[in-house]
């Protein structure tokens, strides 16, 4: 039987209980990033970025209301899917 470390892992982040890859990160000048490294080191991923997005969203609401439609095109593990849902839950899709 060959031995294979589990790459898979749920996790209790920010966004919810999402599975992460534990594989998925990078180190470039001693720095770790990637999506899945920094839901496990840090429980969120860029939140900044997520604000700044959100936001973005409610100024779109606020020139055309109700009915607004985001696309995640670049999904990844979908970070930012859940936290649009989240934030347009009644008013978007």
């Amino acid at each position: 039987m060959n031995k294979r470390k589990l790459a898979f892992v749920l996790g209790s982040t920010d966004h919810g209980s999402m599975i992460v890859n534990r594989f998925d990160y990078n180190f470039q000048n001693g720095i770790g990033y990637g999506v899945g490294y920094n839901l496990l080191e840090n429980a969120s991923f860029d939140i900044q970025d997520v604000s700044l997005l959100k936001q973005i969203l409610d100024l779109k609401r606020q020139t055309r209301g109700d009915g607004v439609i985001a696309i995640d095109g670049g999904a990844n593990i979908g970070v930012h899917t859940i936290e649009w849902a989240k934030h347009m839950t009644g008013w978007g899709m």
